[in-house]
Order: C-alpha cells, then structure tokens, then sequence
C-alpha cells in the first residue's frame, strides 16, 4: 500500500476511535422537592467541547424541560433542574427521566438509560399492617413503581387500590390507610382474612423523583407540540398480566362505580333497603370505559365477601340482579370486581339492609 493509502486508512481509524463521548453520568440527588426551592443537579463529563442539554421527560417520553449550556469545554460539568416545566409551571410529584444530548461541529450523542434499565421486577419484603397506626409498611430492595391492592384471601374480593404504580424510592416504605374500601361502605382494618397485595417494578437509572408521594401515575400539563423522544424497541416481547409493559399512560386500575337500578330508600346508617330481586348496576368512569372495552374484562360480583356471579365476556353498563331471598335479614355488602384481561382491576361496594 502506498503513502496515501495508509494515510487514508489511518484517518478512516481516527474518525472511528474518536467520537464524542458524555461519561461519569450521575444524580448529585434522587430526589427533590422544587416547593423547598430544591433543584435535581446532574453531574457528567465530556470529553471533546461540545454544548451539552440536559432533556426531561415524563412517564410519556414526553419532553418536559429542556436545560442547555453552550460551549463547554471537556472535562467535568453539570447541569441543574429546577422542577419546573417549558412554561415555568412545577411538575405534579412523580418520577421524571433524563437524558443528555452533546453536540460539536462534527458529532452529536445522547446518554439516556431509559431502554436499558428499569420494567423488571422489584422484590417487595417486611409487608405489614400496623392498626394501631394506620400504616401499611414495605420494603423495597430499589426505587420501583408500587402498586398496593387491598382485598380479602380465600377467594374473596379486591376492595380497594391504595397505591396504583406510584413511584417510590427504595427502602423502608410507610402508606397511610384509613382501614375502608374504594367506595367507603365497607371498614375492614381489623377484617381476620384482610390481604395486603404489593407489587412493584424497577424504575429506570436515570429518574428523579421530584415532590411528595402521588398515590397514582400523573403527568406535566403539556401541549401536542411537546416532543415525544424516540423510544427504542424492548428487550421482549409483551407479556400477559406483565404491568410495566403497558404504557403508563393506560397502566391504572380503572374507577369503578355500583348504583342501585330501582327506586328505594336509605336507612340512617346509608344502608338501602331491599327486598326480593334487586337490580345492581355496574358503570365505570368515562375515561376509562374505552380502555376497558377494548382490553375485555370479567365483572365478578360477591355478597359479604364470597362469590356470587361472575360473566366472562363484560359490557357496560350492565345490570345484575341480586335474589335477596338467599340471605338473612339484615346487614349485607354487594361488591364487583372489573377484572382486564391485561391484568388491570376495579372495584366498588354498595351496602343494604334485607327486610322480610
């Protein structure tokens, strides 16, 4: 090979082995408070100059801040967020992803760790209902989204979604629970077959937890011309009943409601009193109707925490009637159950008093 050949081959190598890089990637903090005028301060290292933003996104990939500093030289830098969004608005408390973007005259890279880390499982220990205080307790091995479901063992029903994949650091966890039900019709904190049901998914490397403890997904007030980043392929496949694989944005449980379908009236404890069939009708929130509709679900209804109907293919609104004559007079308690098939629940109590 000659002398411009192997010229040419050297720079051919050259423009592969030096390509701009951001390295030494970290949080200074987890998590911060921006009404405690806290900010998130992201440390990083370049290794050619370059201007370098620093990009957040919300649990939609949805761009909500955008942090730049122009020209800087290598070395050792950082970037700080405030908490607020494009419009100078403080994020809802939630779980944010960043990214950082260097750019120069002849390369451009992005560090982000949301495809590569984060969606597997967390193993949750310690789970404990303290009464005496009203604080359900859980520890998790890392930060994760939680869910917390409350129902009844044996077969019996979910009765309430205190937590539906909030976001949580990791540790020692304490949630507060006042002891009832979605609907507030039934109290069962000292219930002898109360079930606590934790579950938890890893959240990615690269997240800040911005404000208090939400109890459920929320996302930035942001306009359609927000950007959405590109989002990389998962590393499988979709998995049934598998949470972290739905979008967050349609991850939730959905709200549930019971009414009563014929005319009646309430004693003065709230109870409606009945007698003979009684018509119960199932309805869920609009925003939830269409999602629910088309990932199918079961309605499963109970009486006093034990089975009593359940249909496999649901629709909505529907009515079940309740033969009363089967229980004693008295105090009862009807409650659904909206089981998706991607895993998703609803639930809702009504209270009767059954008069002969």
């Amino acid at each position: 090979m000659n002398k411009l050949g192997w010229i040419l081959l050297l720079g051919l190598a050259s423009s592969f082995t030096q390509a701009l890089e951001v390295t030494q990637v970290r949080a200074e903090s987890q998590a911060f408070d921006p009404e405690l005028g806290e900010s998130a301060k992201i440390h990083f290292s370049i290794d050619e100059p370059a201007s370098v933003s620093l990009n957040i996104y919300d649990g939609r990939d949805r761009l909500v801040k955008q942090v730049k500093q122009e020209e800087l030289a290598a070395g050792e830098h950082a970037l700080s967020w405030n908490g607020m969004d494009l419009k100078g608005r403080v994020v809802p408390p939630e779980a944010y992803s960043y990214s950082l973007t260097a750019v120069n005259a002849e390369h451009n890279v992005t560090h982000d760790l949301t495809d590569l880390t984060g969606d597997e499982i967390v193993n949750v220990s310690d789970v404990r209902w303290d009464k005496e205080t009203g604080l359900i307790h859980y520890h998790l091995e890392r930060p994760a989204r939680v869910s917390i479901r409350i129902g009844l063992k044996e077969g019996g029903p979910l009765l309430r979604t205190l937590l539906d994949w909030a976001p949580r650091p990791g540790g020692t966890q304490a949630e507060v629970w006042d002891g009832w039900d979605a609907s507030n019709a039934l109290r069962v904190n000292a219930h002898p077959k109360l079930n606590l049901a934790v579950t938890a998914y890893s959240l990615n490397e690269n997240i800040l937890l911005v404000g208090g403890k939400p109890q459920s997904v929320a996302f930035a007030e942001l306009t359609e011309e927000n950007s959405r980043k590109k989002v990389e392929v998962r590393k499988h496949n979709k998995r049934m009943y598998f949470h972290a694989d739905q979008p967050l944005e349609t991850r939730s449980d959905f709200e549930t409601f019971l009414t009563l379908g014929m005319d009646a009236e309430k004693d003065a404890e709230g109870r409606w009193v009945v007698s003979g069939s009684v018509p119960v009708r199932l309805n869920v929130a609009k925003k939830d109707k269409e999602r629910l509709l088309e990932r199918r679900f079961e309605p499963v209804f109970y009486v006093d925490g034990t089975f009593a109907f359940e249909t496999e293919v649901g629709f909505l609104p529907m009515t079940w009637h309740w033969d009363t004559s089967s229980v004693n007079e008295g105090e009862h308690y009807v409650t659904v159950n909206v089981r998706g098939y991607e895993g998703n629940f609803g639930t809702a109590t009504l209270k009767f008093w059954v008069k002969r």
